[in-house]
């Protein structure tokens, strides 16, 4: 680790820091009537540390989390949002995650992203509770989520402080804030997603950035080839990306947080050591309650029932069958075929039994199964039942 970065030695750091964010809720009782702001929408990167000079700028502190777990570091994100009154504080969380796919809120996983190639490589899908739209983290990205009070949120402010601090330590790198709020390198390809949580007292602007992310890895995950699928969710926004370290090769993590850290520190005044601070994420005797919050993040409820209603249609020859789907589980099943072909019975039979089935392949082959094992049709209705059960399988697997 870099100079910059102090590790938490032992428990009477970690009492500290407990201290430090209890500090903060009386603060914020003592003072709640007092509003402090931070520089105006218009800030430009030549006048950041004029604004600063100028107005009442809150203190600063800068996390870093210990864990590269998504659901742990998401937590931690409602766990600060929730629990600490930051209208004298800010706070900037650093973070890394091991290979996972992370939709925004109102998102469809099955129009965003490929869920069998996530099961076989081991990748993660979380869904976060702030909107925008989805994003691939591994390693070589860097997650930043700066945390003010909601008066004070500003999402312009904090991109010219990452664009600040890329150009201090790498000057020949070109990086420009998009219309979109999107970092762009060359003014072309995107290094970075952002998206926000506005809550009643405090406010959280995350984004990403792209250090040097397996872009093979990426494009997989996020290859969706799910035809006949409709939804009304929220839709990514498909851009070509590039990695920082494909323009400068010394683009690298400790860098990156160092320069970060120290271009944010000298604008929110540190309330302690003007140093980056190891948190870790999972414990719940400094963060009570954080390991609810975690589990509740990793529920199929959220996950995937959470997704807006959305339909999925498949066919063969002269045979279709349309799947409706509500919190992720199937709530009717439609099919199309010649007058003739099908006993009525056997498809309202069949649409009876996979009511309420979540759409997952496992779940629908297991309930299949055993509708077509107790099913006593003609043999000719058998097959074609079979081939309605083919479709039916072929809708969960994209």
């Amino acid at each position: 680790m870099v100079q910059h970065v102090t590790l938490w030695k032992q428990a009477s750091q970690v009492n500290g820091l407990f201290q430090l964010f209890h500090s903060l809720k009386k603060d914020c009782i003592l003072n709640q009537l007092k509003q402090n702001l931070l520089s105006p929408p218009n800030c430009t990167f030549t006048n950041i540390r004029n604004v600063h000079r100028q107005s009442k700028i809150p203190q600063g502190l800068v996390y870093l989390s210990r864990s590269n777990d998504v659901f742990s570091n998401l937590a931690f994100e409602d766990w600060v949002h929730d629990n600490l009154c930051l209208t004298h504080t800010n706070i900037l969380f650093l973070w890394r995650n091991k290979p996972s796919v992370v939709i925004g809120r109102h998102q469809n996983p099955w129009s965003e992203c490929n869920i069998q190639k996530l099961v076989d490589n081991d990748i993660q899908l979380a869904r976060r509770r702030s909107g925008g739209g989805t994003v691939y983290h591994d390693l070589g990205n860097l997650n930043c989520t700066f945390f003010t009070d909601r008066s004070q949120y500003n999402r312009r402010h904090n991109l010219e402080l990452m664009v600040a601090a890329l150009r201090a330590r790498w000057p020949s790198i070109q990086v420009s804030i998009s219309n979109r709020d999107d970092l762009l390198l060359d003014n072309f390809y995107k290094i970075s997603g952002t998206s926000a949580k506005l809550g009643h007292s405090v406010a959280y602007h995350h984004f990403t950035l792209m250090m040097s992310v397996n872009l093979q890895r990426l494009r997989e995950a996020l290859h969706v080839d799910m035809i006949g699928l409709d939804s009304k969710a929220t839709e990514s926004i498909r851009s070509s990306v590039r990695n920082l370290c494909d323009v400068d090769s010394s683009v690298n993590y400790d860098d990156v947080i160092s320069s970060l850290a120290r271009e944010y520190y000298s604008i929110h005044q540190p309330q302690e050591e003007p140093k980056i601070y190891t948190v870790d994420p999972t414990d719940e005797k400094t963060w009570p309650g954080i390991t609810d919050m975690k589990e509740k993040l990793k529920m199929w409820k959220w996950v995937f029932g959470k997704s807006p209603r959305f339909s999925v249609e498949r066919t063969q020859g002269e045979l279709s069958v349309l799947i409706h789907t509500y919190q992720g589980r199937i709530e009717g099943t439609v099919v199309r075929a010649p007058s003739g072909v099908l006993d009525v019975n056997d498809v309202e039979d069949l649409a009876g039994a996979m009511k309420g089935v979540r759409f997952w392949s496992s779940d629908i082959e297991q309930n299949l199964k055993s509708f077509l094992k107790s099913n006593t049709t003609t043999t000719k209705n058998q097959e074609t039942l079979q081939t309605i059960a083919h479709l039916i399988r072929s809708s969960a697997k994209g």
